[in-house]
Formats: C-alpha cells, structure tokens, sequence
C-alpha cells in the first residue's frame, strides 16, 4: 500500500502541474500586413522615358502583385515589386524581409507612401478600369521620367 502511495503522489502532482496555465494579460488583436486574401499581379506591358516619347512594348515584363484582404482591387493597401529594374523606383518597406511597402488606392488613383506615411510626390500611378483594367505608374525622380503601362494578369 505504501508503494502505491509513493507511486501515485508524482502522479497527481504531474496532473496538477500540467493543469497551470500561463494568465496572458494582453487581449490586443495582433494583425500581420503580409496576410492578405487575394494577390493581383500586374505584368510590366509598356515602357517609355518622358511624357511625350512613343510606347514601347517590353517582352516578359516584371510582376508588380498588389495585396488585397478580399477579391477586390479597391481594398488593397500593399504590395510587393520583386524586380524594379524597369521602374528604377526604391520602396520603403513595411515588412523589410518580405519586400512588402505600403501604397494607398482612391478611386483610380495610386499614391505611395513614404517612411513616415506621406504620399510620395516622385511616384504615382492610375488606373483605368475600361475597356480593360490597367495601370500606368510614372517615376518623375529620374531623369528623363519614366512611365510604364501594366497590365493585369488573370
């Protein structure tokens, strides 16, 4: 009987050990930028320096993927622009690891922002939704101002 005891209290005292639980006083909705519920990738079409300079087409374009926590374009708030080689643009990125900056789309206006929030002035964009949807984002930080026409992938 003595074992048995001897055998049963760890028992018991492992129970009540595992029974503890950690008393997390921090109820704030913690949110990642990064997740989002739909992706639209927009494919560098068309490329030409100065505003009155002739289209030209480019031939496998970079990808320029809009976030958007649902399936609408106006809701999206990021974006990620793997290869900027044609824009030659620099992003402040929200998520550095991710590549992942900030832009803010009203009615068919794009503007990016800056590391403090602000829309940048060197860099916007428009987009037309008829008769197909596309985007022109124009770079008037280099010389000559570049404009490159996107259009959207299905």
């Amino acid at each position: 009987m003595k074992s048995f005891f001897i055998f049963l209290c760890p028992i018991v005292a492992l129970l009540l050990l595992q029974s503890c639980g950690k008393d997390d006083n921090n109820d704030d909705l913690q949110i990642d930028p990064f997740t989002y519920g739909a992706k639209f990738d927009w494919r560098e079409d068309s490329i030409k320096t100065q505003q009155e300079g002739s289209w030209t087409k480019i031939g496998n374009g970079n990808i320029f993927s809009w976030l958007a926590r649902e399936n609408t374009l106006q809701s999206t708030s990021f974006a990620a622009y793997g290869l900027r080689t044609n824009i030659k643009a620099n992003f402040v990125y929200t998520i550095q690891k991710d590549s992942v900056f900030a832009l803010k789309l009203t009615a068919d206006s794009i503007y990016f922002l800056d590391g403090d929030g602000r829309q940048r002035t060197d860099l916007k964009g428009k987009v037309t939704y008829s008769p197909d949807t596309s985007l022109v984002v124009i770079n008037t930080a280099v010389s000559p101002a570049i404009t490159i026409k996107y259009r959207l992938e299905k």
